[in-house]
């Protein structure tokens, strides 16, 4: 790697700038590789860079790259060794920092989280030392820091809404069972429920296709996970097993399958943007969705349209599953070890664990589209400028944390004060449909080098199948009557050594926890 140091040279380069840099006012500029939102205006015009350099002293110069690339882009990155200052928001996995880590491409920062060079940060985890463990590679170091936001709303990240205005129109319920969302999809298409003489309902869409086979898998009784590994979840008897060969999941893709044959399901949902599923949002096209929040569908006027379904079941499982969203988000901030200035780096990172920075990360500055309601600096609002559609699509344009979360810690103090009426209305419907559901998945493990490299080895193959087969299946360009030469082919995949590691790993979990 034509730009990579040894270890140790990384570690003395750091000791020799950090306290240089922390002494020195004048602005440092670095550059900056990381990933652009669907709803970002330009980076350079954001006016979270601009106040964070007023505050820090650091600007930055950006190499941006949208989410569907991002994959590609890593890895050329990576392999080039030609690294960027700073990588933020990319989502390096435990493998990629455990992997690159040791071969020199990323600072150990370890050393240099004290009180002397990252003091806010230093506090959070001596009271929140859990955040440390899972910063932590195998190896013992520290290659990236985390991003939290404790929205108590957030906990439930897979949530599924239904427009009850068509159900009253209709005299339908919220559907309880998958047969009955069934039904009720084919009453969405078939009875003109917006009542405009139209066939322009759309029964069902989404834009990501993880969210929607959460719902239907924690309705055939899986409880899975988005902590690094989706594709396990722990059985009855507690033994790790693998989701995409498991029965819940062809049941999954028999079902999926028939939405899609019938009509009921949006046959643009596998390739459409955000911004094509929020026009047909906006217009109140479509009567179910899987979102973070009904507002992100359709708009903030429109929350009273929607109703939340609680966990659903099914004739495989009686009982109502809400998968539990991890509230930390790892691999989001590394340093290159040719980073020019890592002080200047990890000082401007170490002001997002202050209240104010977290307040500055979420919303913007204060005063443009967001304000304090009284002195207590307790209760916010938003307000919104004319010409856009919603606060989400006006913060776009403040904040990177708008789709991109980079670095930080953005208290529930913070987040659960805010007055904006659509964001109340999502607590509510949190506390009432998921958040009596809530059911841990297979938890965050640690693999060493040795076990990283069987997984690296394998699970690339594994997945591009798995993806490939998934959308051949709904499609109906496979059948079921195919599944068992499906299952064997992943099995010659080396599938049984792959879950081999991931259950070692959760029995070393359990002996430690």
């Amino acid at each position: 790697m034509k730009k990579t140091l040894s270890l140790g040279l990384a570690i003395l380069l750091v000791l020799s700038l950090l306290p240089a840099a922390m002494a020195e006012g004048d602005t440092v500029t670095l550059s900056m590789f990381s990933v652009k939102g669907p709803l970002h205006g330009a980076w350079e015009d954001m006016p979270f860079f601009s106040e964070m350099e007023k505050i820090t002293g650091v600007n930055f110069t950006f190499d941006l790259v949208d989410a569907s690339a991002l994959a590609e882009r890593k890895a050329l990155l990576l392999g080039s060794g030609d690294l960027p200052d700073v990588m933020a928001g990319v989502g390096f996995t435990d493998g990629e920092l455990l992997q690159y880590g040791s071969m020199g491409a990323f600072l150990p920062l370890e050393d240099y989280i004290t009180e002397e060079y990252m003091p806010n940060l230093t506090a959070f985890l001596e009271d929140h030392p859990e955040y440390r463990a899972m910063m932590t590679s195998a190896d013992g170091h520290i290659y990236s820091l985390m991003y939290i936001s404790a929205a108590p709303r957030d906990a439930a990240y897979y949530k599924t809404w239904i427009n009850k205005e068509w159900l009253s129109a209709l005299n339908l319920e919220v559907p309880k069972t998958l047969d009955e969302l069934y039904n009720v999809l084919i009453a969405f298409r078939d009875n003109d429920p917006n009542g405009n003489g139209e066939a322009d309902e759309i029964p069902l869409s989404y834009r990501e296709l993880p969210m929607f086979r959460a719902a239907i898998l924690a309705a055939n009784g899986i409880a899975g996970t988005n902590a690094g590994n989706a594709d396990l979840y722990l059985d009855s008897d507690n033994n790790v097993q693998y989701i995409f060969t498991s029965e819940a999941y062809k049941a999954y893709l028999e079902y999926v399958h028939k939405l899609y044959t019938e009509r009921l399901l949006d046959n643009e949902c596998f390739s459409q943007t955000t911004a094509q599923l929020t026009a047909k949002g906006n217009e109140s096209l479509i009567g179910c969705f899987v979102a973070l929040a009904s507002y992100l569908v359709d708009t903030t006027d429109h929350v009273s349209l929607y109703d939340s379904i609680p966990p659903m079941t099914s004739s495989m499982n009686e009982e109502q599953i809400e998968w539990r969203n991890w509230l930390g988000y790892t691999g989001r901030y590394a340093l290159s070890a040719t980073c020019s200035d890592p002080a200047a780096a990890l000082r401007w990172a170490d002001y997002l664990f202050t209240y104010d920075g977290a307040a500055l990360l979420s919303q913007g500055p204060e005063g443009l589209g967001w304000y304090y309601v009284d002195d207590t600096r307790t209760y916010w609002n938003k307000n919104v400028p004319e010409g856009y559609g919603s606060s989400e699509e006006y913060r776009g344009t403040l904040t990177p944390d708008c789709g991109t979360p980079m670095v930080g810690y953005i208290p529930p103090e913070f987040l659960g004060y805010l007055a904006a009426s659509h964001v109340v209305d999502l607590e509510n419907h949190v506390a009432k449909s998921y958040t009596p559901y809530l059911k841990d998945g297979y938890p965050r493990v640690k693999l060493d080098a040795d076990a990283q490299e069987i997984v690296t080895t394998y699970y690339t193959d594994i997945d591009k199948y798995v993806t490939a087969c998934e959308a051949r299946f709904i499609s109906g360009d496979m059948q079921l009557s195919q599944w068992d030469e499906y299952v064997s082919n992943l099995e010659s995949m080396h599938l049984e050594d792959y879950l081999k590691v991931y259950a070692d790993a959760y029995a070393a979990y359990q002996t430690q926890n």
